[in-house]
């Protein structure tokens, strides 16, 4: 009977940055984030970017960074994979948020029941 290794996860992905950098990340203003991603080398940045991606509490900061990688960057790291989050990253707009003018307004019952 073989005994079954206790000291090690299989499967489990390492983040890509030191883990100091990202709870940084996480608790950074918009426009420090921003320079604290542009401040790690494309490669780096898009597995940054597929490593928060598949663990749904860092998806925002997945999009984030994803919008400053370069989409080739991307592609190399995940394939077709690559083209969807940059996709999806560039429409989220998430570095807008600094800017109040900038977001629209939603729409709530009071505005639609006045007609």
């Amino acid at each position: 009977m073989v005994a079954a290794q206790t000291d090690s996860i299989p499967n489990e992905a390492s983040c890509p940055i030191h883990l100091e950098i990202l709870a940084l990340l996480l608790r950074s203003d918009g426009r420090t984030k921003q320079a604290l991603i542009q401040e790690i080398p494309g490669p780096s940045r898009a597995r940054l970017a597929f490593f928060c991606y598949n663990r749904v509490h860092l998806r925002s900061l997945a999009f984030q960074v994803a919008a400053l990688c370069e989409l080739r960057d991307l592609r190399l790291i995940a394939g077709t994979k690559g083209d969807l989050l940059y996709s999806q990253a560039t429409e989220a707009g998430l570095f807008d948020d600094s800017d109040p003018a900038s977001r629209r307004k939603g729409v709530t019952l009071a505005r639609t029941a006045r007609g």
